[in-house]
C-alpha cells in the first residue's frame, strides 16, 4: 500500500506539472505569435543563409519573389505591410531562389552565344566557294539570322541586368522587412527583370552553366561557395544522362533538389534558434505562474500523500487523460482543451488561499517559520523548472507512470511471478 500510495502521489504530481505546463505553453504560444517570432526567426535564418545581413540583396529578393510573396499575410493589400511567413517550403524557396539567380548571368551567356555564333558564320564564309550552291548559302542565312537572334536577346538581357540594378539601388533604401513602400518599388523593378529573363534563360542552351555565371556574380561568401558546391554536386550526379536535353532538364532538377537539401539543412538550425529562445521564455512564464499559483512541489505530494480522497481523484483524472487523449494535449487543441476542462472540476491544492473550512490546509507557512518559507521558495523553484521541460515531456511521462501503475499487481490478487501451489 506504501509503494501504490507513492506511485499515485507521483502520478498526481506529474499531472499538476502537466496542466501548469500546458497554461504556459498556450501563454508562450500567445506571446510568439502576437510577436510573430517565427516569422522572424525565418527572415533571420534565410538572411544568414543568402549571407544578406542589410537586406538588399538576396534575401530582399527572395522575400519580394511572388513564390514567397504570395504566401505572406497582407500579401494582397498593398496599404499594409506584409506580415513575415512563419514558414516557407523548401521547393517554394528553391524555385525561387534559381529563378532569381538565373536571370543575373544572361548578359554574359548571351554574349558567348553570340561569339560562338559569329565564330560559326565566319568559318562558313570562310568555306565558301566563289559561286556558293543555293544550300551553302542557306546554311550561311541560317547562321546569320542566329547571330542576329542572340544580339537581341543580349539586347534584353541588357535591359534585364539594367532593371536589376536599379531593384539593387531601390533595396538599399528598404530600411526593413516592414518598409512596404520602397519594397514595393524594389519588388516592381525585380519583377521586371525577372519576366525579361526567364524568356531569355527558358532559350539559353545550357542553363546550368548560365546559373554558374550568375553565381560568379554574387559578393564573396559562404552563400557563394554553397553554392558552388551544389552547381559541383549536380554535374557530378548528372554526367551520366544520355542526351543532352535530358541532361539540361535534369540537370536543373536536380540542383533544384539540392537547394532544397540545403534549405532543410539550414532551418534544422533555425528550429534549434526558436527552440532555444522558447525554452528561456518558457522558464520565465513558469516561475510566474507556479508563484502565482503557489504550485509548491512539497506542498502538493505532501497534500496528496495525507488525502487518500484527493490523490484518487487526481489519479482517475490522469488515467481518463491518457486513455482518451491518443495524441498529446500539448500538440493538439481540442485534446488541450478538453484536459483544462476535466481539471477544473478537480479541487487541485493550489493558490495563496485556503478553503473554508479546509483542516489540511498548510499552503502557506506561518510569518516567522523561515525554514517554512525557504523549503517554499525551493518548492516552488523546482515546480517552475519542471513545468519548463514542457508539457510533451510529462505527457510521456505520465503515460508510463500511469501504465507502470496499471501493470501491477490488483490488491488482494497473487503476483504472477509467485510460485503455484502444487496440484494433488
Amino acid at each position: 500500500m506504501f509503494g501504490s500510495s507513492i506511485l499515485e502521489v507521483a502520478i498526481g504530481t506529474i499531472f499538476v506539472y502537466l496542466f501548469i505546463s500546458l497554461i504556459c505553453s498556450a501563454i508562450n504560444e500567445g506571446i510568439a505569435s502576437l510577436i510573430n517570432k517565427r516569422g522572424k526567426n525565418l527572415f533571420e535564418g534565410v538572411k544568414n543563409l543568402l549571407n544578406d545581413p542589410t537586406f538588399t540583396g538576396l534575401a530582399q529578393q527572395l522575400y519580394t519573389h511572388g513564390l514567397v510573396d504570395g504566401i505572406s499575410q497582407e500579401a494582397a493589400n498593398p496599404a499594409k505591410p506584409n506580415r513575415l511567413p512563419s514558414y516557407i517550403p523548401a521547393n517554394t524557396f528553391a524555385l525561387a531562389l534559381l529563378d532569381i539567380i538565373g536571370t543575373q548571368g544572361l548578359k554574359e551567356s548571351w554574349s558567348e552565344v553570340i561569339q560562338r555564333r559569329q565564330e560559326d558564320l565566319d568559318a562558313l564564309r570562310a568555306q565558301l566557294k566563289p559561286n556558293p550552291t543555293e544550300a551553302d548559302q542557306q546554311k550561311v542565312k541560317e547562321a546569320e539570322a542566329a547571330v542576329e537572334k542572340a544580339k537581341a536577346a543580349l539586347s534584353k538581357a541588357d535591359e534585364a541586368t539594367r532593371l536589376h540594378a536599379d531593384a539593387a539601388k531601390a533595396a538599399e533604401k528598404v530600411a526593413g522587412p516592414k518598409d512596404f513602400i520602397n519594397l514595393r518599388a524594389a519588388s516592381t523593378k525585380l519583377h521586371q527583370a525577372l519576366a525579361i529573363g526567364r524568356a531569355l534563360a527558358a532559350e539559353y542552351p545550357d542553363p546550368l552553366g548560365n546559373i554558374q555565371r550568375a553565381i560568379e556574380k554574387l559578393p564573396g561568401g559562404h552563400t557563394k561557395e554553397s553554392l558552388f558546391v551544389l552547381l559541383d554536386k549536380t554535374k557530378r550526379e548528372t554526367a551520366l544522362v544520355a542526351t543532352q536535353i535530358a541532361t539540361a532538364q535534369h540537370q536543373v532538377e536536380k540542383l533544384q533538389a539540392n537547394v532544397e537539401q540545403w534549405f532543410n539543412d539550414a532551418m534544422d538550425r533555425v528550429g534549434g534558434w526558436y527552440k532555444r529562445w522558447t525554452q528561456k521564455i518558457l522558464l520565465v512564464i513558469a516561475v510566474i505562474v507556479v508563484c502565482a499559483a503557489n504550485a509548491d512541489t512539497f506542498t502538493l505530494a505532501n497534500r496528496l500523500m495525507r488525502d487518500s480522497a484527493l490523490r484518487a481523484s487526481i489519479v482517475s483524472a490522469a488515467e481518463h487523460t491518457i486513455q482518451k487523449n491518443a495524441a498529446n494535449p500539448a500538440a493538439d487543441t481540442q485534446a488541450r482543451q478538453k484536459l483544462l476542462e476535466d481539471v477544473k472540476q478537480l479541487n487541485l491544492p493550489l493558490g495563496w488561499v485556503c478553503a473554508e473550512g479546509d483542516p489540511q490546509c498548510g499552503l502557506v507557512p506561518s510569518a516567522r517559520d523561515i525554514g517554512g518559507w525557504l523549503l517554499k521558495v525551493i518548492g516552488l523553484l523546482i515546480s517552475a523548472f519542471a513545468v519548463s521541460m514542457g508539457a510533451p515531456f510529462w505527457f510521456d511521462t505520465l503515460s508510463k507512470f500511469v501504465n507502470l501503475r496499471g501493470a501491477g499487481t490488483p490488491p488482494g490478487e497473487t503476483k504472477k511471478s509467485a510460485p503455484q501451489p502444487t496440484k494433488s
